[in-house]
């Protein structure tokens, strides 16, 4: 039997306040408890410091604080935090560095929304146990 974990929080970073938004509708309706929302690096961290989510899905280019150093500071503080970064770059070197750093997952704008909840499924499908 398999019993699946449905205890999965993220909070959502970006500048944009529609994508914010539209990210945080997407991940409730796919039942992931979003816990915050914030718009630069430095609500990353005090969002993540405070609510602690087993996933963030967070804008690369933002103002204040990008979302490298921001990525950089929350996997020193947990490598097994789920970091889905977002970006409209298609540098290679930005994919690079965001590989190297310890990004899980790296979504292109524009998104569509499929590809969202394909990562979604296979973040809940490794939080699935087998029973017997």
């Amino acid at each position: 039997m398999e019993i699946t974990l449905t205890n999965e929080t993220a909070i959502v970073i970006d500048d944009d306040y529609d994508i914010t938004g539209i990210l945080s509708e997407l991940l409730e309706s796919q039942g992931v408890k979003v816990l915050g929302m914030g718009y630069d690096g430095t609500d990353a961290i005090q969002l993540f410091k405070t609510h602690s989510p087993n996933m963030i899905f967070m804008d690369v280019h933002m103002p204040i604080q990008d979302g490298i150093s921001a990525l950089r500071e929350i996997k020193k503080i947990s490598s097994n935090t789920i970091v889905i970064m977002i970006t409209g770059d298609t540098s290679s070197l930005i994919e690079e560095q965001l590989q190297i750093l310890g990004a899980d997952s790296i979504i292109h704008k524009p998104f569509r929304m499929k590809n969202i909840i394909q990562i979604i499924k296979e973040i809940q499908k490794h939080s699935t146990i087998m029973t017997t």
